[in-house]
């Protein structure tokens, strides 16, 4: 716990001063002291994800870091400082049970952060593509190695700068500190609302979503930064002026969603309903969008040789690009996955997908139906009846849940529309009979708390069949100190096989189709290479006697 809370303490001295120089240099006036901290991870983000095409994001490329921050720091003192007084004072300013909150917030999230990882996704390929980028940055071809480090989300970049694995195998938790700090942004906007205008906004309401946000806190996923992040897209959206200046942070905060999960991609509507054919502001998402395009589409030409990755158009001609078949594969799976957990829904019709998606057991059912009941509601809501921006929000958010009901409804990926909503249809009720907000607070505290504590007691076994998410983890005292490291396999055996000029690692227990763990790459499931091979008829390859030159999948023969 502590080691992991001086690595937050590092984000915070490097996130600070290059968002304070964003804010600067994109001329962006505004009193949120909180901002430059999310410009500053979308910057560093930016940088980080120019510097893999060239460099490893090891020591060296961290240590050049942090000498441009401290450069930027003594540029920015006065700014820096003056902001940090003033996030003191709101806290200072903060009601005595909001301070609970946070405090509260804060302990249990360096706990969570100290265990093993939860999310099954950290074993198959959070952890690897990490590895990957600190000790080779972008290499070609790498998805012929493993199907899902095609996906190589720029969040995964950013943790590989911040991960200190020239030191250590045990910090993957910057989702953590985004829980935390976010959870102070909504605090205090919902106090400064409150005490302006006696008003019990939603924003206050988002951390009682921490109990499924913990799930997420200690392993890499881009999913929880889509969250919290665009609840915070959403605040700017409803509830700030139609200034240049909001319009700018609306774009960066979408730019940011966007830029490390594609499927958010529908609530770029909003920010083309703030345009207002305004020159100025059509230039701004130009620029800016077309340097995150650019990026990205640089990113997946050379780890798949589709630079629209996942989709198939424009391939490039290249021995890198991963095989059609390949592609197709994993897009099957990824869809099916939306609609049905075992078995295959092969040539079904649509309404008997969405059959099955409404029928999943377990977690799942609890949020389809719950995503189902919220919409309908919504439409009872007077801020969405009477209000334009929310009106547009809710359509906008029904966009982006029908199209993924036609393509891949994991529940995950609905999330924010979920929280949104959930968080505004209990501010509504709160200030229908409005109530007191002492009663506010301690039902805040409440729904807080008591789920963390209990916890430790809950049986995975009734929200989900999957064995590998309903293991615990152990509680030892030596957290308090030091994290346990960044899988939660570290301890399984690996064997080294050589498969023509590809020599790779694989778990010696095949505990997931997809599983790596964090063993030595380039490391491949055996498993799965074995099944590509006798079923798609390719294995992976190296493109030349250099590992850094990437991967091809080699066609062969059916008796080879």
């Amino acid at each position: 716990m502590i080691v992991i809370a001086l690595s937050w303490i590092i984000l915070l001295l490097f996130f600070i001063p290059t968002g304070m120089v964003a804010k600067s240099f994109l001329k962006i006036q505004t009193t949120d002291n909180y901002l430059p901290i999310f410009l500053g991870i979308f910057l560093q983000c930016v940088g980080l994800c120019i510097f893999s095409f060239f460099f490893k994001i090891g020591w060296v490329v961290f240590l050049f870091n942090f000498l441009m921050v401290i450069g930027l720091s003594v540029w920015k003192s006065k700014e820096i400082k003056s902001s940090l007084k003033e996030i003191k004072a709101d806290i200072q300013t903060l009601p005595k049970i909001s301070k609970i909150i946070l405090a509260t917030i804060f302990v249990f999230a360096l706990f969570k952060c100290a265990q093993s990882p939860f999310i099954i996704d950290n074993e198959s390929y959070y952890v690897q593509t990490i590895k990957w980028i600190n000790e080779y940055g972008f290499v070609k071809g790498l998805a012929n190695l493993h199907i899902y480090l095609g996906q190589n989300s720029p969040f995964h970049v950013l943790q590989a700068g911040f991960n200190f694995s020239f030191l250590t195998d045990r910090i993957n938790d910057i989702n953590g500190f985004l829980l935390v700090f976010s959870s102070v942004y909504f605090i205090t906007e919902f106090e400064k609302r409150h005490s302006k205008n006696a008003e019990t906004h939603w924003i206050g309401f988002i951390p009682i979503f921490n109990i499924l946000f913990f799930q997420f806190i200690n392993a890499p996923s881009p999913d929880l930064s889509i969250i919290l992040v665009s609840q915070i897209l959403f605040y700017y959206f409803l509830d700030k002026d139609n200034s240049l200046d909001s319009f700018k942070i609306v774009t960066l905060l979408f730019l940011y969603l966007i830029f490390i999960k594609i499927t958010i991609a529908p609530l770029g509507l909003l920010v083309i309903y703030l345009l207002h054919f305004d020159k100025k502001r059509f230039s701004f998402l130009l620029i800016f969008g077309s340097l995150t395009s650019l990026i990205l589409i640089l990113k997946n030409s050379i780890i798949t040789g589709y630079p629209f990755y996942p989709f198939y158009i424009l391939p490039l001609e290249k021995d890198w690009k991963i095989p059609q078949q390949l592609l197709e594969f994993i897009a099957s799976r990824t869809k099916s996955a939306g609609y049905i957990k075992v078995g295959s829904l092969n040539n079904a019709s649509l309404l008997t997908k969405l059959n099955s998606w409404l029928h999943l057991g377990g977690i799942n059912r609890v949020f389809n139906i719950g995503m189902l009941v919220l919409f309908a509601f919504g439409l009872f809501i007077n801020k969405i009846q009477q209000q334009i921006k929310y009106k547009i929000l809710y359509l906008i958010l029904g966009i982006h849940f029908v199209l993924l009901l036609l393509t891949s409804p994991q529940f995950r990926f609905f999330l924010p529309e979920f929280v949104f909503l959930s968080v505004l249809a209990l501010s509504t009720l709160f200030n229908y009979f409005k109530m007191n907000s002492q009663w506010v607070r301690f039902t805040l505290l409440t729904g807080i708390i008591l789920p963390l504590i209990a916890v430790p007691f809950i049986d995975y076994k009734n929200f989900t069949a999957n064995k590998l998410h309903q293991h615990k983890e152990k509680y030892n005292w030596y957290q308090i100190l030091i994290p346990e490291k960044n899988s939660k396999y570290a301890e399984i055996p690996f064997e080294k096989i050589k498969e023509g000029n590809l020599d790779y690692y694989s778990p010696k227990e095949n505990f997931f189709f997809y599983g790596t763990a964090n063993g030595d790459i380039p490391c491949v499931n055996k498993v799965q290479v074995e099944y590509f091979k006798n079923y798609y008829y390719i294995k992976p390859q190296l493109r030349t006697s250099d590992l850094s030159d990437g991967f091809y999948s080699k066609s062969i023969l059916n008796n080879e």
